[in-house]
């Protein structure tokens, strides 16, 4: 995304509220007069309404004036897709990351709360709900618990939260194939170190599970390198140290395996998203990072590149009818196509209606009591498109936006990995 090293985290103008403060006038006194993002997400509209207030003369806003539109932002990244003033364009254009370094800088400055640091340890909670599983997904679904849980952290009492399960992916592919490493029977066509996604990990292993199917149906070496939570979110809470060392973590584990010959494919466009854009602008090490960014897809991207290189495998033996496929926004982000649909498209008898609209959902701030409500708001778009072909299943490669689809229509969408484990006729095991 922006590519100016004085707005990197390195740099101590970065921190330097000022300077933050100048840059947030420079970018939206830009945005107020091109209005392209109006209708994208409750920032915009806040923003607007602010910049008119004082008639577009940004020098009278103060970061005080600001917090509310910062706040009002999930990170969802498709303003900046959409911008035409983005890096090369001379106004490099980045409002999402100058969000994010907004966040940080208040962060450091008033400090990051104890629930929101709660919430944003994925790994923590992922272990803690995996552990309890059955005690863990009765209370998170129990009226008179959630009423607590949304006094004490702030979550909203009707949104949707992810079940846990005992056993996680990690586990199972450690009992199925005896270790950390599958490898086919005869020379394998590619080499993959798979990211699994703390999500994926403890709340939705059939989606990493389907995965590996797909990947040892069609001859691909498997690494299952020690892994953390990608830090998106400890970034959305503004905790940049706490990001920055599941960074470190990962990268020393994964550029091991980028030296020798593996590529990182992760089924989760978040993630996917944060090691090839999030890791290279804000981790200490910033060539390893580069290294690695460049050689991590997405799943749907990796099996359109093996498709390409003709190693992928197209003995499936069903179509799945009328498909409507959800883009996720982190997939549209990382500016790689819509390879979910590519693949899908190979199927026989099977139709697909693509729909790129926001669910709303991001994580935390969607469930969060002040914002859950908003964000179904946001991603009505998506839920009446969904509906209106009356399709024989809904796809989309985000957990999260699965979530939101699921609790808004009460249908509850696969991933791509799914559906083609499903054409290909794997028993799902």
């Amino acid at each position: 995304m922006a590519a100016d090293p004085a707005y990197s985290p390195a740099n101590p103008r970065y921190w330097d509220p000022g300077d933050l403060l100048a840059e947030q006038r420079r970018q939206f006194d830009v945005c107020h007069g091109c209005r392209l993002c109006w209708n994208l997400c409750p920032s915009f509209p806040a923003l607007f309404e602010l910049t008119d207030s004082v008639d577009g003369e940004l020098s009278k806003v103060d970061r005080a004036d600001l917090r509310p539109v910062e706040d009002l932002c999930f990170q969802c990244k498709i303003c900046w897709v959409v911008c035409p003033y983005t890096d090369p364009h001379e106004y490099d254009m980045d409002v999402p990351r100058l969000f994010q370094r907004a966040k940080f800088v208040r962060a450091k400055e008033e400090g990051v709360g104890f629930t929101a640091k709660l919430m944003a340890d994925q790994d923590r909670m992922g272990k803690l709900g995996s552990m309890s599983a059955p005690l863990a997904n009765a209370t998170n679904r129990f009226g008179p618990a959630r009423r607590v849980i949304e006094l004490v952290a702030g979550v909203h009492r009707d949104a949707t939260l992810p079940t846990y399960h005992r056993q996680t992916f990690e586990a199972w592919f450690q009992q199925r194939y005896g270790g950390r490493v599958f490898r086919p029977a005869g020379e394998p066509v590619r080499k993959v170190a798979f990211f699994t996604t703390c999500t994926v990990n403890y709340n939705a292993p059939e989606i990493a599970i389907a995965a590996m199917q797909v990947l040892e149906h069609n001859n691909v070496e498997v690494v299952l390198p020690p892994q953390v939570c990608c830090g998106m979110p400890m970034m959305d809470a503004g905790d940049f140290d706490g990001a920055q060392k599941k960074m470190e973590f990962n990268l020393r584990e994964l550029s091991q395996f980028v030296d020798e010959g593996y590529d990182v494919v992760t089924p989760g466009p978040t993630c996917a998203l944060t090691i090839r854009s999030e890791y290279p602008e804000n981790s200490t090490d910033s060539e390893t990072a580069k290294r690695v960014a460049e050689h991590t897809f997405e799943l749907g991207h990796y099996l359109v590149r093996m498709a390409r290189g003709k190693v992928l495998e197209r003995d499936f033996k069903q179509g799945l009818g009328k498909v409507a496929l959800h883009v996720a926004c982190h997939t549209r982000a990382q500016s790689v196509g819509n390879n979910s649909g590519r693949l899908l498209g190979l199927l026989p008898d099977t139709e697909i209606a693509s729909v790129e609209m926001c669910s709303g959902h991001d994580g935390t701030w969607g469930v969060k009591k002040d914002y859950h409500e908003l964000s179904l708001q946001v991603g009505s778009k998506l839920f009446d498109n969904l509906q209106s072909s009356d399709p024989a299943l809904i796809v989309t490669d985000c957990p999260l936006a699965a979530m939101q689809i699921e609790h808004a229509i009460g249908r509850r969408p696969v991933h791509t990995a799914q559906a083609l484990a499903v054409a290909y006729g794997l028993d799902g095991n």
